[in-house]
């Protein structure tokens, strides 16, 4: 058992819960707790950092949830919590954390009994970060499509066994991001030098000097399996560059660990432009492509919940997470800027709050806007004829809105207030009836 004030300081923790923890009583006491799943420097921080309550017990609220002890070699312990607010005369005054004896079954990420949607994605974006690493910037890999499922077994893949990587995906979508967290956590104890370098300015000579001087770097440290080329915007390197990394790269005295981002795969700048077969080879050992947003929008929940719970870090006051409504909007928009959208609108809406759940009302008026706009997009006209049955009209429709949307079914299910799987599953289900339909004549 642990009590907190109304600060969310704590203020008393009896044996057990000290014991649990791992920690004297007397370095639990007095510390504030914030309500968060990103890693604290400080090791007392850091375990302590999954114990505070949902944001909803400072209104007064109880609740229960799941708590964590994080211990630093990463075999976390994690329990059922009930917390009770504490009041006297109207007057909240703190709330008293009860916490179960036994540990729960690892992977558990809701709770029997009343549980909120934003305490659930707080679970599994806890039971991702502790998956994947202790050390892990969660910021583009949160979520459960399939695709950024298998993003994540991918970036498993790198840290465990460092590799040239090519990361691609549209603008704003965490590319470079996603490519300093493998090149931070790929070895356990340390990481050699991380260089970046942007190539679309970069010239010859200025390539030719920065990769001399890593090579010197590495060779002195004796650090090569450890440190990075960092290649931004590699589809962007100009043709005589290209083969000049090529060569520098070829007659290094020891393989160079790269991580590239493109907003195109290297075998189609191969094709396109002149760019080395070789160095496209070289570069892309273990590629990974980052869909957009409106491609994956079942992703947005927990995205928005990572980004909401990382604004909470330092401040005084909690967010818990969001009203359906508000949820619903934003998994309704587009987000043409993908993730950097999305952080950007997080934080107005943050700051827009004034409860301990973001509401629609404090979205900013541009999301509010995009959506009434979509809603009065027009939908092709289909003009049924007598003979055609319900199908042939459906299958024009799903046709005309394909087009309408250059073949962007997220954007296409939008506009006809479906589903992107039941737009898709009716889709595949109609070309496969007009294949049967015209085989049989």
């Amino acid at each position: 058992m642990y009590a907190l004030n109304e600060k969310r300081k704590v203020i008393f923790c009896n044996e057990a819960c000290a014991t649990w923890l791992k920690i004297d009583e007397d370095d639990i006491v007095g510390n504030v707790l914030e309500y968060h799943s990103h890693e604290l420097d400080e090791p007392v921080l850091e375990i302590l950092s999954g114990l505070c309550p949902p944001p909803e017990v400072f209104s007064g609220i109880e609740a229960q949830s799941i708590v964590v002890a994080k211990y630093p070699d990463a075999i976390w312990s994690r329990r059922k919590a009930r917390f009770l607010p504490l009041e006297e005369d109207g007057i909240f005054l703190g709330a008293v954390a009860y916490v179960d004896a036994t540990d729960l079954p690892s992977g558990t990420t809701s709770l029997e009994g009343p549980t909120s949607e934003s305490q659930q994605l707080h679970n599994l974006i806890i039971e991702h970060r502790k998956s994947l690493a202790r050390r892990f910037p969660m910021t583009t890999l949160a979520g459960k499509s399939n695709s950024i499922k298998h993003i994540r077994q991918k970036v498993s893949l790198a840290l465990k066994q460092p590799t040239n990587v090519v990361i691609t995906g549209p603008i704003g979508i965490g590319k470079q991001h996603l490519a300093r967290t493998i090149h931070y956590n790929h070895t356990p104890r340390f990481s050699g030098a991380l260089t970046p370098i942007a190539c679309e300015i970069i010239t010859d000579e200025m390539l030719t000097s920065i990769i001399t001087d890593f090579i010197q770097e590495c060779n002195r440290t004796q650090s090569f399996d450890s440190s990075t080329l960092l290649l931004l915007n590699i589809d962007e390197l100009q043709a005589p560059e290209a083969r000049i990394l090529n060569t520098l790269l070829l007659q290094a005295p020891q393989p160079i660990l790269t991580i590239s981002t493109s907003s195109i795969a290297l075998s189609e700048l191969v094709e396109s432009k002149n760019f080395p077969e070789a160095l496209a080879s070289r570069l892309s050992t273990l590629p990974i492509h980052i869909p957009s947003l409106a491609d994956r929008p079942e992703d947005i929940p927990a995205l928005a919940q990572l980004i909401l719970e990382s604004e909470n870090v330092g401040r005084n006051e909690q967010v818990s997470g969001f009203t359906p409504e508000a949820m619903d909007i934003l998994i309704d928009h587009p987000w043409h800027g993908n993730c950097s959208e999305l952080e950007e609108i997080i934080k107005t809406s943050i700051a827009n709050c004034t409860n301990h759940e973001v509401t629609a009302a404090d979205l900013p008026d541009t999301i509010r806007l995009a959506r009434d706009a979509d809603r009065h997009r027009r939908i092709p006209t289909v003009t049924p004829q007598l003979d055609q049955t319900l199908e042939d009209v459906e299958y024009m429709l799903i046709s005309e809105t394909l087009s309408a949307t250059d073949g962007n079914k997220a954007e296409a299910a939008r506009r006809l207030r479906i589903s992107r799987a039941r737009l898709i599953r009716r889709w595949q289900a109609l070309q496969n009836r007009n294949h049967e339909n015209n085989g049989q004549a």
